[in-house]
């Protein structure tokens, strides 16, 4: 297979998907799979968003995807483009190391998202948290030492607005 750009999805990504909260946001995620789907692209993420797709915080309402949504999310991730990252010994270690280094990283779950993106050398982490992840685009480097793009999916192509008549 050529070289394709391999894009993480953290939670939020799969959460926007599968609820269909926000059809801009889901728009940008179907482009995505779209592309995945026909050998454009990979999608990468870790085995931690299984269960980080259902978040509750102290004395809050869970959000995320609901239980009926389940099965659709648990088949779409094993699609065969979409790839896993265990969260291993490596992955933990290098979360720990960032959360302490970058006081910006509040959510250890953060750190783990980017520690697999940094050791799997990914091109993009995509992401709707603008609280902390969009702030360090850029910022942090991979094991290849390109630094680590972080963003939200791209948005889908305008459509021609004259199309090759030949075509």
């Amino acid at each position: 297979m050529a070289d394709v750009p391999k894009y993480y999805w953290d939670a939020c990504i799969w959460i926007e998907l599968i609820t269909q909260a926000d059809a801009g946001r889901v728009e940008r995620c179907r482009c995505v799979v779209e592309l995945a789907r026909k050998g454009e692209a990979e999608i990468w993420t870790s085995a931690f968003t299984l269960a980080e797709v259902w978040k509750k915080k102290c004395n809050e309402a869970a959000v995320g995807i609901q239980k009926e949504q389940d099965r659709a999310f648990e088949d779409f991730i094993e699609s065969e483009f979409v790839k896993k990252i265990e969260v291993n010994v490596d992955v933990g270690n290098l979360a720990r190391r960032l959360l302490r280094r970058h006081t910006g990283l509040g959510k250890p779950q953060d750190a783990i998202h980017v520690a697999s993106c940094l050791l799997e050398n990914l091109d993009e982490l995509h992401t709707f948290d603008g609280s902390d992840l969009l702030n360090f685009d850029g910022i942090l480097p991979r094991r290849d030492k390109v630094r680590l793009k972080i963003c939200a999916p791209p948005l889908p192509p305008e459509p021609e607005m004259f199309p090759d008549e030949d075509a």
